[in-house]
């Protein structure tokens, strides 16, 4: 990997770990916050985070499950058990935590973009809402329906990527998150034909590769817009 592991420190003075992957050059870069699905920072995160970084990125990645259970895993159960048990507001303290980090970090020029996977989408659309971020991006993002009373408060560049046939996030949730973001010019919520759950994670079932090309160059363009 070409990244290195990192420890964050919060508001009260906790620590946990993370990854930061560098892009090449001595100069500053925009950050980015990567919020991983319920995997954690697996190898694959490692490799998806560089790749960003190679595109001129400082990538943070949080181990956001500390609280929870910290580490990655390919266990199901014990991945979808800290997925049910994460408490979502302090989840968000701790984000915002790690937005001020990324932000204060030498190498990043003080714009932060967010990227969700999975269960990252719904942070990155909260980001985007509560946090002042300058962009947001997601792939098959997860509950992101529940917090579209939120929507209006979205000022900046988003693109959100779902397939049509992912089983965990419905078309009428996607229905009603593009009914949310209706009539923005700087929001694309767009929908891949055939495309099922990680179609965006080359690792894991359901990686669609067209879908995953496609997504990933909408998401850099939208961050390049920053």
């Amino acid at each position: 990997m070409a990244g290195k592991d990192i420890a964050y420190t919060t508001r009260n003075g906790e620590t946990f770990d993370g990854y930061l992957a560098e892009p090449d050059g001595g100069g500053q870069a925009p950050g980015l916050l990567l919020i991983t699905a319920i995997f954690g920072i697996d190898d694959e995160m490692k490799e998806l985070s560089d790749a960003w970084a190679k595109d001129g990125f400082l990538v943070s990645v949080p181990d956001i499950f500390w609280r929870v259970m910290p580490g990655p895993t390919a266990d199901m159960e014990k991945a979808f058990a800290r997925y049910g048990a994460f408490d979502q507001e302090q989840g968000m303290l701790d984000i915002e935590d790690l937005v001020k980090d990324l932000r204060a970090r030498p190498r990043c020029n003080g714009k932060v973009a967010m990227l969700g996977f999975c269960f990252g989408g719904l942070y990155a659309h909260l980001g985007a809402a509560r946090l002042g971020i300058d962009a947001a991006g997601s792939f098959h993002g997860t509950r992101i329906g529940e917090a579209l009373d939120e929507t209006p408060k979205i000022a900046c560049p988003v693109s959100f990527h779902f397939g049509d046939e992912d089983p965990v996030v419905p078309m009428d949730e996607v229905a009603a998150i593009r009914e949310a973001y209706a009539g923005r010019d700087n929001a694309e919520i767009v929908v891949h034909p055939g495309a099922t759950h990680n179609f965006a994670m080359p690792y894991k079932e359901g990686y669609q590769a067209a879908a995953a090309t496609a997504s990933r160059a909408a998401v850099l363009k939208c961050f390049q817009s920053m």
